[in-house]
């Protein structure tokens, strides 16, 4: 594809193009050029160029693993996991031709992670350490060091997660135009252009960083990428991208990557429809919300026509859905309600898990709480199956010692003389089998005398009254729990959005910032457990080796005494289907958001085959 472009010209030769040690990748083939591979785009969030665009300073393997060299070659770490020094690529460019150096980084820190302009609330927390922001320091052209007055010991965990990508993504020869103090007048021209003057809004959408749709919709833009945009995207039913012909990445026979020349994406939202497409092989790659235990057997039995097989994948998820209690509900009475730790227990073991797997999810997973992943060297067997048993007649036991008065048709009463009734919701844009799960739910807890108004809505509806003042339970996946991703994810474990605003403005003022505070919500101090777990929170950054290791211990075991969250059904059986004329697919594929599945299984040394 390149090659008439180098005769002509247009674009110097290869050994101009790549580094002067460019990334080996090993995949289980040699490839061949050129193609084009046929993409879903859902039009959401850029989570979804996940499956294409996944090139941090250091990666994860493939297996999820280890921390692996990648725009950096190699790095240092100072003892004490205050200082990290990183070798960048000499050579190497971006998509432009222009040489990408320590200079980009600086730049990504000086005028856009620490510009309050940009960054409102300041940089992400990945970059800050006890309320310290990172120093950044360019040492020469090609080494940049990161440092801090105290340990940051998972600073590569984050590096290699999704929001690592951050500190790669601004050729300062292209984005310093978009900088108003750099190019005011520029600038001033283009947001009166856009008819807007506000300068931190239109820079999201004009220039955006990583989950933003803008960072991936300017063709003029360069990346370091494997492949480019070529056209704007945002509103757009197709788009293509195109391969970067500076890619930095080679194989084992030193032939440059990607092997594929075309990524083309189609918007499609609509699950069904998604589901529809793939079988019908308009799409080489299932996305993962199609990948479900549901629609195992369709795919199964349009194998053939739709000309694709089966690729094993493994969940980094710890939990497909777990409930999140508002502890400090307005309602007296619904605070007290869920505070109460027997009453939690009562609703978690009148839940129905194995009917759940078998009916909603097909035979796949196992009854499971909050906890870490059994493979990850943070699992806590308590927190993980207690209270997962399914036994009506002790959750009926429990509550007849709290309330044992009911009306009518069964419902129990509280105090007051009124049938106790909670409500819950789901967002089913999400997880679509939610619906069901919480149908199940609600009969469970019936059949033990509590009423539960259960919903599945829309993301808007959702968001609006995930943040009400007054809301009650709600739910969401349990998201990195596998490996050593819990350390950097206890915030997920926690999900202290279900209403913890009280204690969280105590938390805030007494422990350390939090990003979920609801302004007019009186300060109390939280029991002396949730305490305990948002102290180990604050310092876990500063920690590592086997003093976090102790801490990520009681962490754990602290959740399990607490028993802050109720858990339904552990991730398992997971796959993927992928066109039989794509190679290279590594297997399995671990899923996951800090683990930022697929991508880092190398995906541009896939290739379509002759």
């Amino acid at each position: 594809m390149l090659a008439e472009k180098v005769a002509a010209g247009e674009l110097p030769g290869i050994g101009d193009r790549l580094p002067a040690e460019p990334l080996v990748v090993a995949a289980a083939e040699v490839g061949s050029y050129g193609g084009v591979m046929k993409d879903l785009f859902t039009g959401s969030r850029l989570g979804d160029y996940r499956h294409y665009g996944y090139d941090p300073l250091v990666r994860w393997s493939p297996d999820g693993s280890e921390i692996l060299p990648n725009v950096a070659s190699s790095w240092e770490v100072s003892a004490d996991a205050t200082t990290y020094t990183f070798h960048l690529r000499e050579g190497m460019k971006w998509s432009d031709g222009h040489p990408f150096a320590a200079k980009d980084i600086q730049f990504w820190w000086d005028k856009v992670e620490t510009n309050p302009d940009i960054m409102v609330k300041g940089p992400r927390n990945i970059f800050v350490v006890n309320g310290e922001q990172a120093k950044v320091e360019t040492l020469d052209d090609y080494t940049i060091r990161f440092s801090w007055s105290n340990p940051n010991g998972n600073f590569l965990l984050d590096l290699a997660g999704p929001y690592g990508q951050r500190v790669v993504q601004f050729p300062a020869h292209y984005i310093a135009q978009f900088d108003r103090n750099l190019n005011p007048e520029g600038v001033a021209k283009m947001m009166a252009d856009a008819g807007t003057e506000d300068y931190s809004s239109w820079w999201m959408g004009r220039v955006g960083t990583y989950g933003k749709k803008a960072e991936q919709n300017d063709p003029d833009r360069p990346t370091i990428l494997a492949w480019v945009t070529t056209e704007p995207f945002i509103g757009r039913q197709y788009f293509e991208l195109s391969r970067n012909p500076y890619y930095f990445k080679v194989d084992s026979d030193c032939n440059q990557l990607p092997y594929i020349d075309t990524r083309s994406y189609n918007l499609v939202p609509d699950p069904e429809v998604q589901l529809l497409k793939t079988m019908a092989s308009e799409f080489d790659y299932s996305l993962p919300n199609i990948s479900v235990p549901q629609n195992k057997g369709i795919f199964f039995e349009n194998m053939e026509r739709g000309n694709y097989r089966f690729a094993k994948a493994q969940s980094c998820d710890y939990n497909n859905m777990f409930i999140e209690m508002p502890f400090n509900h307005p309602d007296a009475f619904k605070a007290e309600f869920f505070q109460n730790k027997d009453v939690r227990i009562a609703l978690s073991v009148a839940i129905d898990r194995q009917g759940i797997i078998d009916t909603v999810y097909l035979g796949q997973g196992m009854p499971y709480q909050s906890a870490a992943r059994p493979t990850s060297p943070f699992y806590n067997e308590q927190l993980a199956t207690q209270y997962t048993d399914y036994d009506p007649e002790r959750a009926s036991e429990i509550l007849d010692g709290i309330y044992p008065e009911k009306d009518s048709d069964g419902y129990r009463l509280g105090p007051d003389g009124k049938r106790i009734s909670v409500s819950m919701i789901a967002e089913n844009s999400f997880r679509a089998e939610w619906a069901d799960v919480l149908q199940i739910i609600v009969q469970n807890w019936a059949d033990i005398g509590i009423h539960l108004n259960a919903e599945a809505v829309g993301h808007e509806i959702y968001e609006t009254r995930r943040l009400a003042r007054d809301r009650e339970m709600q739910v969401w996946a349990g998201e990195n729990g596998c490996g050593q991703l819990p350390t950097v994810s206890l915030d997920r474990f926690l999900r202290y959005q279900g209403n913890w605003d009280n204690w969280i403005v105590w938390v805030s003022e007494h422990i350390a910032p939090q990003p979920f505070t609801i302004e007019g919500v009186e300060a109390v101090e939280p029991p002396a457990e949730i305490k305990r777990l948002f102290e180990i929170q604050a310092v876990m950054p500063t920690k590592a080796g086997a003093e976090r290791d102790a801490l990520m211990a009681e962490f754990m075991q602290t959740m399990a005494d607490a028993f802050v969250n109720i858990g339904t059904v552990l991730p398992e059986g997971n796959y993927r289907v992928v066109s039989n004329r794509i190679g290279n697919v590594y297997e399995p594929i671990t899923e996951g958001w800090l683990y930022p599945g697929p991508a880092p299984t190398n995906m541009e040394s896939w290739f379509i085959k002759k």
